[in-house]
């Protein structure tokens, strides 16, 4: 299966990545190096990639991709306080957009990867399932509740 990684550079993409090769699928990566050089494992597999922002992206740069893992994101709590617009511009906005684009391109799989952001705080002080209210506290944990 071809298969589109956006955020592949990320923590989380290198890994997906490399998970994807392993079974046998057909890997394209969409980052905008935002965070390139913050390695917190092995580098980011050298694969073929979209040279779009993931806020940018047509049906056309999705053509003939079968499903999409959508993991690029201004990530974390901290980071997506310094500027709350790009980060709902990018997080939220741009997540639709793609879903939109890859409904329209014809992908059948779209991942989209949330956060453990949106549901704040326990107001009990347990724990939480994904079952629980969303409460988010910053704007990162809001924008990625789709």
């Amino acid at each position: 299966m071809r298969v589109l990684v956006t955020g592949h550079e990320g923590y989380i993409g290198a890994v997906m990545v490399q998970v994807l090769q392993d079974a046998g699928h057909d890997v394209v990566g969409l980052d905008s190096g935002l965070y390139r050089g913050c390695d917190l494992g092995p580098a980011p597999a050298r694969i073929p990639t979209v040279g779009s922002d993931v806020r940018d992206v047509t049906a056309q740069d999705l053509a003939g991709i079968q499903a999409v893992v959508h993991l690029a994101a201004i990530s974390n709590d901290p980071i997506g306080e310094l500027n709350t617009d790009v980060t709902y511009e990018i997080n939220h906005r741009a997540s639709v957009h793609l879903a939109e684009q890859a409904r329209e391109a014809g992908v059948h799989r779209f991942v989209f990867a949330s956060s453990c952001s949106l549901y704040g705080a326990s107001e009990a002080g347990g724990m939480l399932d994904e079952s629980a209210h969303f409460l988010p506290v910053t704007a990162y944990g809001e924008s990625k509740i789709l």
